[in-house]
């Protein structure tokens, strides 16, 4: 065991360097999504926004332009601090213990892994929102009959299959999830269902960044391509794609609207909940 403090410190300053790259990486890929791609989106005018909506939204984005660039610039210079300091602490280790290079190497992998871990297998799987719920469901399962009379029996379900890198799918979330939730805060009979694949650690990332409340499966690929074509009849997989379940537990729409489609997905939504 190594008992240096000057060790000790250099080791930490050493491993916290990719836990904030880490971080840079993750405000670097919101950024082209929720800045980039948003100026995009607004300017091609690929939605038909209001100008009060276009107005809140480049009012947002502007916003988290700069908080974003703040972010990046601020760990960036955190790191070359923790890369001077740990320069500084391993120099001052070495003239006073000058020890087997081995030795100190180990530890200080071996503290990168563990702080890496509990970012990415421990801090992402904190869940802080009562109204996210994760589902989990059985390998083999290839239609909605067995998930809806385990968890939605008698309500309307909208369900969302979505990919953890899909722009639109986030789009949506971003822009058009929120209202939708707020529009039927009140009722009991409606609930949300969003089935993903992709990349777990990313899926969990995404659900906490844009709050998107409701129920969530993470399947694989083979899996999800089985429950997408089995839900809807179509061979091509595209995303995002939306089906309304009634209260019966019957898919009633495999083309429903999408959020971003407002009072055309109100109307299907009320008709299927008007039923009894």
């Amino acid at each position: 065991m190594i008992k240096s403090p000057y060790f000790w410190l250099a080791a930490l300053m050493a491993a916290l360097i990719p836990f904030f790259i880490i971080d840079i990486v993750h405000h670097y890929l919101d950024w082209k999504k929720e800045v980039r791609e948003e100026l995009i989106i607004v300017v091609q005018n690929l939605y038909t926004f209001t100008k009060a909506q276009k107005a809140n939204i480049l009012d947002r984005v502007f916003e988290r332009n700069q908080t974003l660039m703040f972010l990046m610039y601020f760990k960036s210079f955190v790191i070359l601090l923790f890369m001077g300091g740990s320069s500084y602490f391993f120099w001052r280790y070495q003239k006073q213990e000058k020890p087997k290079l081995w030795k100190p190497l180990l530890y200080t992998i071996g503290m990168v892994a563990c702080l890496l871990s509990i970012k990415i297998f421990v801090l992402n799987r904190l869940h802080s929102n009562e109204n996210v719920r994760l589902i989990s469901i059985n390998p083999n399962t290839s239609s909605f009959e067995e998930v809806y009379n385990n968890h939605f029996k008698g309500s309307v379900v909208y369900v969302d299959f979505w990919g953890t890198t899909c722009g639109p799918c986030l789009q949506e979330f971003r822009n058009f999830t929120k209202p939708l939730k707020e529009k039927y805060r009140t009722r009991n009979d409606i609930k949300y269902l969003y089935v993903a694949q992709g990349n777990e650690y990313l899926w969990r990332e995404q659900i906490k960044k844009y709050n998107v409340e409701g129920n969530h499966i993470f399947i694989g690929e083979d899996q999800y391509a089985n429950l997408y074509r089995q839900s809807t009849k179509d061979s091509t997989i595209l995303m995002p794609r939306y089906l309304i379940i009634n209260k019966k537990g019957k898919i009633v729409e495999v083309n429903a609207k999408r959020p971003s489609d407002r009072d055309s997905l109100y109307l299907q939504l009320e008709l299927y909940l008007a039923e009894k």
